[in-house]
């Protein structure tokens, strides 16, 4: 039976994984943006289009890659030093303590992975702001005849230019779901290494790691507004939803507690436990 507890446990895992990636995959694939208006002399969407220096697959198979190594090497050395958890049977084969504890940390992080992801991509199909560079890409032509263009902010115009891609993309730019992914990373990458990374070497060591990581995050924002493809708002935005994802799914779902319980306060028991009147003859 409790092998069989074991095998459903890992069945509902994936079912459930699926049902929060499948609404992220049918977003991308079959919805489209809200159709938002512009005013004409709206500075902030008149940047040139520049090419990305950093592609959604590149960061997204940095940011797992990262994870995974960071949870597959901590996991076996605390296993060596005798700090892991006891092996598992399934389907009658033993499960290293390791294994199942990479496998358990690096799940939890990709279901949280596709909560965020969910949530930032949702907003962006709801709200379609455009991006900086939308003067450049759309090339936008108003309807002169429209009612709706009469007070200045234009509603109802088509574009002379880009393709199909770069039309829907323009209009994706709130929040930014880089900035979201990367700072979900750099947060869940901190809290894990500050639980179960401990060294007992340098002081700083592990601080400094983890500055680097957050440094990373940071610089994978900044690189999205200098490269026009996101308003500075969609950045913060996105790193405010990745942060607050990474530290609900650490410490609710991951639940750091169970690697070792706190060590409790007990009464000091007294060297003579006598009663006084006989320490007094």
């Amino acid at each position: 039976m409790a092998v069989d507890r074991l095998i459903w446990k890992i069945i509902v895992d994936f079912v459930v994984l699926a049902c929060v990636s499948f609404p992220l995959l049918a977003l991308l694939l079959w919805a489209e943006p809200y159709h938002r208006g512009y005013f004409e002399d709206d500075l902030s969407l008149r940047l040139p289009f520049k090419q990305q220096s950093i592609s959604e697959g590149l960061l997204a198979g940095v940011g797992f890659a990262f994870i995974i190594f960071t949870v597959l090497i901590t996991e076996i050395v605390r296993d060596r030093q005798g700090k892991g958890i006891g092996g598992k049977f399934l389907s009658g084969s033993l499960i290293p303590g390791w294994l199942w504890e990479t496998y358990s940390t690096v799940g939890i992080f990709t279901f949280g992975a596709a909560c965020q992801q969910l949530t930032a991509n949702l907003a962006k199909y709801v709200i379609g702001r455009l991006r900086p560079h939308f003067f450049d890409v759309c090339r936008p032509i108003p309807d002169a005849g429209s009612s709706q263009n009469a007070l200045g902010y234009i509603q109802e115009y088509r574009c002379s230019g880009g393709d199909e891609a770069l039309l829907k993309d323009m209009r994706l730019s709130f929040p930014s779901a880089h900035a979201s992914f990367s700072m979900y990373c750099a947060i869940f990458f901190i809290f894990y290494i500050q639980v179960k990374g401990k060294w007992r070497g340098s002081k700083l060591l592990r601080h400094g790691v983890q500055y680097a990581v957050v440094i990373a995050a940071w610089y994978v924002g900044l690189s999205r507004v200098v490269e026009h493809m996101h308003h500075w708002s969609d950045v913060a935005a996105g790193f405010a939803i990745g942060a607050t994802y990474a530290m609900l799914i650490f410490i609710f779902v991951l639940k750091p507690k169970k690697y070792g319980a706190p060590e409790t306060w007990q009464q000091p028991v007294p060297r003579n436990t006598l009663p006084r009147p006989v320490l007094a003859r």
